[in-house]
């Protein structure tokens, strides 16, 4: 009994070696690879300042020719909305004050690697308006109703990328 199991398996073996078939459709472990959701802010902002703003933004993005300017408004589009989450649920232990949302601000092109440096011209200083509108420029500790403002801002700057992205 043992030595037909060991000569079934070799046949197998030597079948396989021979005929080296197609096993692609064969998947004995299940892919587990991450699934990464993107999401974007779809809809305009509300409050007429910040949207001048965030269209200045587009009006920026919109007036490059780079060939991965989809992707990168894509890309940042997502990690703005991403950070406007992250404001609002965030209760004082990473962004506590206005001075972290500034430079939550000016990191978000970095995290990426997105290598944008040049590419947009003054988009860095257009996206500080955006910010700058709803927070202002002082160093303050975030209320409720600042940290609400805040996350407007960057919903503002994730839907003005969006609309780059077209």
């Amino acid at each position: 009994m043992q030595n037909k199991v060991l000569l079934a398996i070799g046949a197998v073996l030597i079948f396989v070696g021979v005929f080296k078939p197609n096993l692609d459709n064969f998947n004995i472990i299940p892919n587990r690879e991450p699934t990464v959701v993107e999401t974007y802010v779809v809809d305009a902002p509300s409050n007429p300042e910040l949207l001048e703003k965030a269209n200045a933004v587009t009006d920026i993005l919109k007036s490059s020719d780079d060939s991965t300017r989809p992707q990168d408004c894509l890309k940042l589009s997502s990690l703005y909305a991403d950070m406007a989450t992250l404001i609002e649920l965030d209760q004082d232990v990473v962004i506590k004050d206005t001075a972290n949302i500034r430079e939550a601000n000016s990191l978000a092109g970095r995290m990426l690697n997105l290598n944008i440096k040049n590419k947009y011209p003054n988009l860095s200083e257009a996206s500080r308006a955006v910010v700058l509108q709803a927070i202002g420029d002082d160093d303050v500790v975030l209320t409720p109703e600042l940290r609400t403002k805040a996350a407007e801002s960057f919903r503002a700057l994730s839907w003005a990328f969006y609309e780059g992205s077209k």
